[in-house]
């Protein structure tokens, strides 16, 4: 088990994990976290000629319940990390399974859930038609990572994803869970930044009519209030602390990025950072 702490490499525990750990060692405000590597996958359930019917051995039981008592307090987010995921021409974002607001008694079920997504036919088929592996199942890390119960979430881009503008930071927000606006199951509030200006250049209000929150174990889909509906999710104060929290991630990596982001109690969370990609 690999604390963001200590994570290094984009072999050991692939590209989406290692971008947490450099924003976590860098001391962005990213939720505490560690990596079942991708070696343990290929030890273990990959290598097994059944890996539906694999089960954890003891030993495993044991590391991963020590890092979890160790490393994060609950609940967490148990979500995939390949090496091949986020490639500048492909994005592999949703293709594989991301378990929110996990406990520990069911843990290992959303670990194990996780490692077999790479076998499931979506996936796969994605695989196959972006020419990667020759279709093979990639070997897998598994994030487990410290979950943050969102007032507002969403995505937010250091350049226009649309027009190429490199001095706009464009937001998308709702109120709840960021999974509304990630699988694009509710239009956002929108919002346009100029960089260079220090300036909020444009809102548009998104009629945010549904809303993802917590369940009991997972999550669910709920109305949102009229208040809601007619009342932008981020002020200007967040929107001026986005704009500086994007630029410092751009210039940490070297390139333009996507970046998902939580808002809870007022206090800013960064939840994944990676390449703008030309392959949705």
């Amino acid at each position: 088990m690999i604390p963001f702490t200590d994570a290094r490499t984009e072999d050991e525990i692939g590209g989406k994990a290692k971008n947490l750990a450099l924003l976590f060692q860098s001391r962005f405000p990213v939720p505490k976290g560690f990596v079942i590597p991708a070696q343990t996958f290929e030890h273990a359930v990959q290598s097994d000629q059944d890996p539906y019917g694999w089960v954890f051995p003891e030993y495993m039981r044991q590391e991963i319940e020590a890092a979890y008592k160790k490393y994060v307090q609950p609940p967490v987010v148990v979500r995939s990390s390949c090496s091949i995921e986020d490639l500048e021409s492909a994005s592999f974002a949703g293709q594989y399974e991301t378990i929110l607001n996990v406990h520990f008694v069911n843990l290992l079920e959303s670990i194990k859930r996780c490692w077999l997504s790479v076998y499931q036919g979506h996936a796969q088929s994605y695989l196959t038609q972006r020419g990667s592996a020759g279709g093979q199942a990639p070997a897998m890390s598994v994030i487990v990572q410290e979950f943050v119960h969102a007032d507002v979430a969403g995505v937010a881009f250091s350049k226009n994803p649309i027009t190429g503008n490199d001095d706009e930071i464009i937001i998308n927000a709702n109120f709840g869970l960021g999974e509304a606006v990630v699988s694009g199951l509710v239009t956002p509030d929108v919002f346009a930044l100029s960089k260079q200006r220090n300036a909020i250049v444009a809102r548009d209000l998104g009629d945010k009519d549904c809303k993802t929150i917590l369940d009991r174990y997972g999550t669910r889909i709920a109305e949102t209030t009229s208040q809601e509906q007619s009342s932008f999710s981020l002020n200007d104060e967040q929107l001026h602390e986005l704009r500086a929290m994007i630029m410092g991630i751009e210039t940490l990596f070297g390139y333009p990025v996507d970046v998902e982001f939580a808002y809870r109690h007022g206090k800013l969370h960064i939840l994944q950072a990676r390449n703008i990609t030309n392959g949705g």
